[in-house]
């Protein structure tokens, strides 16, 4: 057991560390320097960001091919509940209810794989990238507090709105974040082709 602790302190410290300190790194000098010598504010700089983690979400989506996914087991599932109902067919009551059980027990058992697989799905392509950059935002663009104040916005209100006097780096990137998935999704709606008019639903 001990062997084993060591080996995931060594994986975590000099493997995963060092990997995503070089990746931060990387990331500040092929985005955040040459915005800072633009000279753009420090919201515009997490605007640009959030926009390009979006689109790399919405990349990863179609990557991942979540809708034929999506698309292929609804039609499985239906397809296996529509045989059950064929077993109202069956005249013998004790064998139509344990075909019943029987086909209960598989639906659900693929209906929870299915879940669990969506989840996993929805973490890589949203939660992961989210926290990631998150993080690394917030250490690398987070202005200095002034005149000591306990929150650093990068954007601020000309009058506080419900008492909040500005975006913080988290609020400003998570708003525009999900701006750019809302819009990410309506264009990739816009353009899936509509089903012919022949089609079944």
């Amino acid at each position: 057991m001990d062997t084993f602790l060591h080996f995931l302190d060594w994986l975590y410290f000099d493997g995963l560390v060092p990997l995503f300190s070089w990746i931060a790194r990387a990331c500040t000098l092929i985005t955040i320097e040459p915005m800072n010598r633009l000279h753009l504010p420090a919201g515009v700089q997490v605007i640009v960001i959030a926009v390009v983690t979006g689109i790399f979400s919405l990349t990863l989506r179609q990557w991942l091919r979540v809708d034929e996914k999506v698309r292929r087991f609804q039609e499985l599932f239906a397809e296996k509940r529509r045989r059950q109902q064929d077993l109202q067919l069956i005249p013998d009551k004790y064998s139509r209810a344990a075909l019943y059980e029987l086909t209960d027990e598989e639906l659900n058992s693929d209906f929870n794989t299915y879940l669990a697989h969506h989840y996993a799905r929805y973490v890589t392509i949203y939660m992961l990238p989210l926290f990631l950059v998150l993080a690394w935002l917030n250490r690398v663009v987070m202005p200095a507090s002034r005149g000591g104040e306990t929150i650093a916005y990068v954007v601020h209100f000309p009058t506080p709105l419900c008492g909040i006097g500005g975006l913080t780096v988290t609020g400003l990137f998570l708003l525009a974040y999900l701006l750019t998935l809302v819009a990410g999704f309506r264009l990739i709606r816009h353009r899936r082709p509509a089903p012919s008019s022949g089609s079944h639903e």
